[in-house]
């Protein structure tokens, strides 16, 4: 794949994981304030987000890294923030499937934790897109 059409997929999933990031936040705010909500809403759009996200992160370990790693001088530092990004979200995705699953958790509390995984999810990707495609691609 060349990385122009590297740089385009990842901007074009990006976009994609924007809008169900919405969609989660929207339904986690509903919940949060306490208005009712059809039953396994906020978890099915949540489990779909994370399902999404972890295909684009496996994505991103098979095509973006071996682009950016070509880049001389900054290329392996870039590397190895991905790899730590990548580390921290899976994390907090392993996390927030429990909390998914614990169907006595209680839907509120799940809400908050959606909300602030959401907060970091789309400041991660901004920063990807300003500091590793907008520079790691000649």
């Amino acid at each position: 794949m060349r990385p122009d059409e590297v740089r385009m997929s990842v901007r074009s999933d990006h976009d994609k994981l924007r809008a169900l990031l919405t969609e989660l936040e929207r339904t986690a705010r509903i919940a949060l304030a306490g208005k009712p909500l059809p039953r396994g809403v906020l978890r099915g759009e949540a489990k779909a987000l994370l399902t999404s996200l972890a295909s684009h992160m496996s994505w991103e370990d098979r095509y973006l890294v071996p682009i950016v790693r070509q880049n001389r001088g900054l290329g392996e530092r870039r590397c190895a923030k991905i790899a730590e990004d990548h580390h921290e979200q899976r994390a907090l995705l392993e996390y927030a499937l429990r909390q998914l699953h614990d169907e006595f958790r209680p839907e509120c509390i799940v809400a908050g934790n959606l909300l602030d995984l959401i907060a970091l999810l789309r400041s991660d990707m901004d920063e990807e897109e300003s500091a590793i495609l907008k520079n790691s691609f000649h």
